[in-house]
């Protein structure tokens, strides 16, 4: 009986020592090196629904804390690690999603103590899009730069841009902004510069590019200034001989008389321009670099052409008499209804009105009497011979006598 009783008692001693040894080894293998530490997660998104976009609450990382083996732990650090977000139950507006890591294998090993953040409170909004123009904004330039901007222009100036409906929809243009001492020279410029916007907000466009001029400061001058003829000659002439212009010059050079005494008034003589002429023209303002002109008073004089007109030109019309150069005068008169060529001043030496007859226009009748008449006259005044020899004919002596007796006649 003893000895069955000391049998069991080896049993049991042999079952609490094994169970002591496990415990020891189970101690030495897992619980000497048990920690806790910290990891990070990168967080992914999907399922989003369509037209919908996540405004606010999205995170990059979450942290979560953990308990277990340092040697396990380690190989967790050097490994990357996902936590993936389902959005497909997310709607417009406010969406609380908790967040659980225990679906992770790679957490099977451990304990979790902690989630940082425990839930993710999403803002969805709707997706929409528009177009909104572009305004540009240049930096001043330093006070004492002798340059001043101008024409500003951006290429394009419009974009479209989007995004959440409530921020896409606040937006009624873009501010380009842009530092133009970055290239202060005189001239034109152009840079590309790229477009802000709020964040979640697309740009298409991205990129804009401006084009700008640096000019120089002015300021305005006024001066008098001679008309002066292109080419030099005697006989033309010019009304008024001076006129008053204003103009732009840099401020650097307002009292520069060497600069202004380059601002000439040039008037140039057009071509076939006939002696005796007057012309109404543009005088043509001559400026020296940088300057430019504002106004010009009077803006058109009188070019005149002094030089006698030729000795004989063509009647401007039948009712003027043409020039001559017999000293006559003809180009002063003009034919009126009671005109007539005794008002005519005739040089001695040349055929006088007086000398000019004209037969009237008499009858068939009395054109044959007045031929008669014409032609007794003549006879008349014939010398003697001249009657001897035209008594030839019978009629002539007979016309002589009854002539003769014509002339006694009286003295009876």
């Amino acid at each position: 009986m003893s000895s069955i009783s000391n049998s069991r008692i080896q049993t049991v001693l042999s079952v609490l020592l094994s169970l002591v040894i496990a415990t020891g080894l189970w101690y030495l293998v897992v619980g000497r090196d048990h920690v806790e530490t910290q990891v990070e997660l990168r967080v992914e998104y999907r399922g989003l629904p369509e037209g919908l976009i996540i405004r606010e609450g999205m995170v990059n990382h979450i942290s979560v804390r953990l308990r277990g083996s340092a040697e396990l732990l380690r190989n967790l650090h050097s490994r990357d690690l996902v936590y993936t977000v389902d959005l497909s139950g997310v709607q417009r507006g406010a969406t609380a999603l908790p967040l659980a890591v225990d679906s992770i294998p790679d957490f099977k090993a451990f304990e979790i103590l902690e989630i940082m953040p425990s839930r993710l409170v999403l803002e969805a909004d709707a997706l929409t899009e528009r177009v909104v123009p572009l305004e540009n904004k240049l930096l001043p330039l330093p006070a004492d730069s002798p340059y001043v901007i101008s024409h500003p222009i951006l290429e394009p100036s419009f974009v479209t841009v989007k995004g959440p409906e409530t921020q896409v929809n606040s937006l009624d243009r873009l501010i380009v902004v842009y530092d133009p001492t970055k290239n202060a020279s005189e001239g034109p410029h152009e840079a590309n510069v790229a477009i802000v916007a709020p964040p979640q907000v697309e740009i298409t466009p991205p990129v804009t590019t401006l084009r700008y001029s640096l000019d120089m400061k002015t300021s305005n001058v006024s001066l008098n200034r001679d008309v002066q003829l292109e080419d030099e000659e005697e006989e033309y002439a010019v009304a008024p001989s001076a006129v008053h212009v204003e103009l732009s010059v840099p401020e650097s050079l307002v009292e520069d008389r060497d600069y202004l005494d380059a601002v000439r008034v040039v008037v140039r003589t057009p071509p076939d321009f006939a002696p005796g002429s007057r012309l109404e023209v543009t005088p043509v303002v001559m400026l020296p670099s940088g300057a430019g002109l504002i106004s010009i008073d009077p803006p058109s004089v009188t070019l005149m052409n002094r030089q006698e007109a030729s000795s004989w030109a063509p009647a401007e019309s039948i009712f003027n008499m043409p020039a001559s150069s017999y000293n006559m005068n003809l180009s002063a008169l003009h034919v009126t209804r009671d005109f007539s060529l005794n008002d005519i001043v005739v040089p001695s030496d040349v055929f006088q009105p007086g000398d000019l007859s004209v037969s009237p226009a008499l009858p068939n009748g009395a054109a044959g009497a007045a031929e008669n008449s014409r032609d007794t006259q003549v006879l008349n005044r014939a010398a003697p011979g001249e009657a001897a020899s035209s008594g030839n004919d019978g009629n002539a002596p007979s016309e002589s006598a009854e002539s003769s007796a014509t002339q006694k006649q009286p003295q009876e």
